[in-house]
């Protein structure tokens, strides 16, 4: 197995089938499945990997059920299919999970609808555990009693009452952590990694007909490279119609932004289960909280955006109303902005500008096709779940513009052990992370997208681990300030939530 290696220099005088543009889930995927058909892949990011919209998820790898509610089979079968694909290749950082929704006799929230869901559940996806460890492997949901959904979760509202849906799903705890397997796997079969590299143009022949590659710049040494390669693809979320303006093909719904965020609360978890709430009230929105590290973390607020791309936060008021939300959903949880441990925001498409109402569905652009150079290809990500699945796709529409290109000849491996353990937080498990990983330019990248660390606060940042890096003290002082100043970043302004040692609550909630 190789190591991930960051080697502009060295990268620039290789040739390539594929470069991919942006170093998220979705571009790792698309690297991943370019190294499984035999092709030599060079992955651009402008920061770190998965730095941006992929860190800041749910944590969570959805099966689908709530797709039974419309009848979008091909949704559900999609989801089923690609979490079974995570749990199976990534046992290590994808866990099974139960969830618990409580039901009150309204609309589609009721025992006799839900019975018949969780059914369909469960006949509609028969291979779900076909090839998984016993121990991943996911149990067949029901209706359980009103008594024992006050068991499971405590603090659930009684009143109205008539029992709970119960089925399983599966989370990443460590989404970061996750996305660096995957990049790892990638890189074993045959993706060269540049990150900090930005692309600042695409190359084309004469007269743009075709795509011959990109110009880009490495933000760590100042040098502009020409990477050349007869297929382009631009995966960069919320930039991608920025790396394609002027280029025909390009198209508004290929991402139009909404902010979404979760936040973490330093309150011990409600459950062991995640929970689905609702407010009692019309046009109130669906929740979920997870027991998230022992804490409480929920999801999604969700809100329009008409700003750029970078480093989006909801506002104090949209993290208050998010709040009141919580609370009114789960009486007598009587959260508090100083209850904010982390709030993680990302950007997502919706059908329009200016809505906050998802896209159901990806983008995928073949230029080639709308007046554009042949071989560049642009795609608009949706969710976490099923980004290698859109990678599959993309492929398959390349394969068919290219009827040479065989299908993949190489078995997706088995990450038996992780390179980036879930439990390294230590000083010694870091500098072995760092041995391996020669992608890590900043402090931020091993301490935030490569460990736990983080989550204990800035306080938890030693000095001494930046012994492990060749810099000057100059140098040592300004990472560490900038590590320590993104993670305190993570909280939103005025939110008085961040406390000396970032600890737990230790509250009794009956």
């Amino acid at each position: 197995m190789t190591n991930i290696i960051r080697h502009p220099d060295k990268a620039a005088s290789k040739d390539y089938d594929v470069i991919i543009i942006g170093g998220g889930i979705y571009g790792i995927t698309l690297a991943l499945e370019a190294g499984l058909r035999g092709k030599r892949s060079l992955l651009l990011e402008k920061g770190d990997f998965g730095e941006y919209t992929s860190f800041n998820s749910l944590k969570i790898i959805h099966g689908g059920l709530r797709y039974l509610q419309s009848l979008d089979l091909p949704r559900f079968r999609e989801s089923v299919k690609e979490r079974s694909w995570f749990l199976k290749h990534f046992p290590h950082q994808v866990h099974p999970m139960p969830c618990l929704m409580p039901l009150y006799g309204k609309g589609l929230k009721r025992p006799a609808v839900f019975r018949v869901a969780l059914l369909l559940n469960h006949l509609l996806s028969p291979g779900r555990n076909d090839g998984l460890d016993d121990d991943h492997k996911l149990p067949i949901g029901g209706i359980v009693s009103v008594k024992e959904s006050q068991k499971i979760f405590p603090l659930v509202d009684t009143n109205g009452l008539q029992g709970s849906a119960l089925w399983y799903d599966a989370c990443m705890p460590d989404s970061q952590l996750l996305v660096m397997e995957l990049l790892k796997t990638a890189c074993d079969i045959g993706t060269t990694p540049l990150n900090y590299c930005a692309v600042q143009s695409l190359i084309t022949s004469q007269g743009g007909t075709a795509i011959e590659g990109v110009r880009a710049l490495d933000n760590e040494n100042g040098k502009t490279y020409e990477f050349t390669a007869p297929i382009v693809i631009n995966s960069t979320g919320p930039w991608c119609r920025t790396v394609i303006d002027g280029v025909g093909g390009d198209r508004e719904e290929l991402f139009r932004p909404s902010l979404a965020w979760n936040v973490s609360f330093n309150r011990p978890a409600l459950s062991d289960h995640a929970l689905a709430v609702q407010e009692n009230t019309p046009g109130s929105r669906a929740l979920f909280v997870t027991p998230w590290k022992g804490r409480i973390f929920a999801g999604c607020g969700h809100e329009p955006w008409l700003k750029g791309p970078d480093r989006p936060m909801p506002t104090k008021d949209q993290i208050k109303f998010f709040i009141g939300e919580l609370n009114g959903a789960i009486p007598g949880l009587d959260l508090n902005m100083s209850d904010v441990h982390r709030v993680f925001a990302g950007l997502l498409p919706t059908v329009q500008s200016g809505s906050n109402v998802l896209t159901k569905r990806e983008v995928i652009i073949n230029h080639g096709a709308e007046q554009g150079p042949q071989g560049l290809y642009s795609v608009g990500d949706i969710k976490f779940t099923t980004a290698r699945l859109v990678a599959e796709k993309i492929w398959g529409i390349i394969g068919k513009n290219n009827p040479g290109m065989v299908p993949p000849d190489t078995a997706m491996p088995v990450c038996s052990k992780d390179t980036y353990p879930q439990d390294n937080a230590t000083e010694e498990t870091l500098q072995t992370i760092f041995a391996k990983d020669k992608s890590i330019v900043h402090f931020d990248d091993l301490i935030i997208r490569r460990s736990t660390l983080w989550e204990k606060g800035p306080d938890a940042i030693s000095d001494d681990l930046t012994e492990m890096f060749d810099w000057d003290d100059s140098r040592k002082i300004k990472e560490l300030d900038k590590c320590r100043a993104t993670m305190q970043a993570l909280v939103p302004e005025n939110s008085f939530a961040a406390t000396k040692n970032d600890s737990l609550r230790r509250e009794e909630h009956s």
